[in-house]
């Protein structure tokens, strides 16, 4: 049974005892994902990757994805599905709670035991206050929501850095601090693919083998992050429009609303 909360959450800790192999298929919401039993095999866009008890793995809006089970036995694994438009609407000017769902720098994070525990609670928590209806539990959602949220935020903080410097190439990283360093700029793929004096089709090929994600979108995340962040400190939008590399204020809108769920302006009324 699903657990839904205002047709808008969903959490859940499902188990099951046969091969279980679902079609390819992806939302219109974030979802984070928790293996705690079984042997699984895990697909997302065009990379797989075998995952172990402790798992945890962060999916947008935007990725395709599924997970096989490779062998008989117990499959069990906890999730909750959010909105992104709910995300951006407990998040502040100074921290922004979709971070971790940013993943240019990697969806898979192996949680430690005491971490595992306290993700499976959170979400049993959450569960119990569904089930229950208590009064004020609408309010507690939130709070145990909070709690994954920053959670989450914290651990992919944390673990940016060495995973930033353990998954990449040194060429992939100086690419990525170029991008970071001059998002005001045009950049373009052919831009970047002469600064580096490599072919632009082999820029593609390998960006897209390390981070899993195209130096396009990479770019166009990086940018709205930027534009949050200014957006944040009180500058008007044609500002940050310009400032955060967009030639067109059409096109920004459009991009932001893509990748935030809401338009810049919403997104000003709202933090």
């Amino acid at each position: 049974m699903i657990h839904l909360y205002s047709n808008q959450l969903e959490f859940n800790i499902l188990r099951d005892y046969n091969y279980w192999n679902p079609d390819f298929h992806m939302h219109n919401f974030y979802e984070i994902f928790f293996l705690s039993r079984g042997n699984v095999d895990f697909y997302i866009n065009n990379t797989k990757r075998h995952i172990m008890p402790g798992t945890l793995i962060f999916i947008t809006d935007r990725d395709i994805h599924k997970s096989m089970l490779t062998s008989a036995g117990v499959y069990e694994r906890a999730f909750i599905h959010i909105p992104p438009a709910l995300i951006d609407s407990f998040s502040s000017p100074i921290t922004n709670l979709s971070d971790c769902f940013n993943s240019s720098f990697g969806q898979f994070f192996q949680l430690n035991k005491k971490q595992g525990e306290f993700f499976l609670n959170t979400i049993q928590a959450m569960i119990n206050l569904e089930k229950t209806k208590t009064w004020g539990y609408d309010i507690m959602l939130h709070s145990e929501l909070l709690k994954i949220l920053v959670f989450a935020n914290s651990l992919c903080e944390s673990n940016t850095e060495s995973q930033f410097s353990e998954q990449y190439s040194q060429r992939i990283r100086d690419i990525i601090y170029y991008i970071e360093e001059h998002l005001s700029e045009g950049l373009s793929l052919e831009y970047i693919a002469k600064h580096f004096s490599i072919d632009k089709y082999h820029l593609c090929h390998i960006f897209k083998k390390e981070t899993n994600t195209t130096v396009y979108h990479f770019i166009q995340l990086k940018r709205i992050s930027f534009a949050k962040r200014l957006l944040a400190e009180g500058r008007n939008l044609t500002e940050v429009c310009f400032d955060a590399g967009f030639n067109d204020y059409n096109h920004f809108i459009t991009t932001f609303k893509k990748y935030s769920g809401t338009t810049p302006g919403k997104y000003v009324k709202m933090s």
